[in-house]
């Protein structure tokens, strides 16, 4: 294994624009709460509203600035930013592809305010389509020293389509909570809150509820499960601009209540030991989370194929990967592995194997230990 650190404590400040709830926010709370401490003092700074992460990280004892932007147009956010590198004496920038934070760590960077910037990208494609990486971030790729790609697919996807430099990319997979999200039985409170009556087998999806999570195509296969499996469940976690549309849809498809919209949870890990079977409907992924919890819980996934997903899912072992927007496929993935109990569990302990051997959290934390230790240590 590489080295993690070089005999001394490095000061790493986080930099985002705001710092949401979803996938990538809880990887980057995994990390900073089980980073070494003793080589690594952790700084946060959020250019807007530091969002969902401040208290849990103030609660961790980081070090927390926010509200650094104070209009759109605010230049001396740059120099507020200076000063608190400055003052935290930060030697390492860790950032998310936001253009603000990009921007702003690679000027720093370059005025040799800090040592190195390591930018780590989670996604693929931008919210409205498109490039995810905007073009006019290219003259500030020279100020990034290491970008993070979440898989080899999504690595090769970033130097493709995205044009980032290749010499300067590296994999690091994401790795989950094996404490947390482990196999076994969810309390009857909790199946009760989901709806769930006794018999019922459960079919659940985590995301968030936007157009490329696609879980209108989850949705819109519920019908057909019915037809074969009356005992069926649909539960979707999660929220967002869709959500009222996709309530819409089920009750215009007759099966209102058969599913069940919980919004945010804060026991996805429950909720997921309440399930028989997991599902990601998605139009576009770069590496789904989501994914490995549910292997690490047990679960057969039937999930799209895209994205990284063919190097979390393997086929007819630990699941199904079928075309993505198509109900009937998903409706027949859903129902084959309902009727088959045997292969279900099979396609469970074979998913919780894949996750113990290769990904789990602590891998994924001295990984990008040992990727800081070996920029900063040189």
């Amino acid at each position: 294994m590489k080295q993690r650190s070089c005999g001394k404590i490095h000061n790493v400040m986080i930099l985002e624009n705001h710092l949401g709830m979803g996938g990538l926010e809880k990887k980057l709370y995994d990390f900073v709460s089980r980073i070494d401490r003793s080589h690594y003092r952790v700084v946060a700074c959020c250019l807007k509203d530091a969002g969902h992460l401040r208290d849990p990280f103030i609660g961790l004892g980081v070090a927390m600035y926010e509200r650094l932007l104070k209009n759109k147009y605010d230049a001396l956010a740059f120099w507020r930013l200076l000063r608190i590198i400055e003052s935290e004496k930060i030697d390492l920038i860790y950032t998310l592809p936001h253009p603000n934070s990009v921007i702003f760590a690679s000027l720093a960077r370059r005025l040799g305010r800090v040592r190195r910037v390591v930018v780590s990208i989670h996604g693929t494609g931008g919210p409205m389509g498109g490039r995810m990486v905007r073009g006019y971030l290219k003259p500030f790729f020279g100020g990034v020293d290491r970008f993070i790609a979440v898989a080899e697919e999504h690595k090769r996807y970033l130097i493709a389509s995205e044009e980032l430099p290749p010499e300067k990319m590296v994999v690091i997979y994401n790795g989950v909570d094996l404490v947390k999200f482990h196999p076994g039985s969810a309390g009857e409170d909790v199946r009760r809150d989901l709806g769930v009556v006794p018999g019922e087998r459960v079919v659940t999806t985590v995301a968030s509820l936007n157009h490329y999570k696609g879980v209108d195509v989850f949705v819109n296969a519920v019908p057909a499960v019915l037809e074969s499996r009356e005992n069926a469940r649909f539960v979707v976690v999660g929220d967002g601009p869709e959500r009222k549309t996709l309530e819409k849809l089920a009750a215009d498809l007759g099966v209102a209540e058969r599913v069940t919209f919980t919004g945010i949870r804060s026991d996805v890990d429950e909720i997921l030991r309440a399930s028989d079977l997991f599902v990601l409907s998605s139009r576009t992924e770069a590496f789904p989370n989501v994914i490995l919890e549910a292997m690490a819980t047990g679960l057969p996934v039937v999930s799209s194929d895209v994205g990284s997903v063919a190097e979390l899912v393997d086929e007819g072992k630990t699941g199904h990967r079928i075309q993505p927007e198509d109900p009937a496929v998903l409706a027949r993935s859903i129902s084959s592995l309902l009727e088959d109990g045997g292969k279900a569990k099979a396609f469970g302990a074979a998913g919780r194997r894949v996750v113990e051997e290769r990904f789990r959290l602590e891998g994924m934390i001295e990984k990008r230990e040992s990727l800081f230790a070996e920029l900063l240590c040189e």
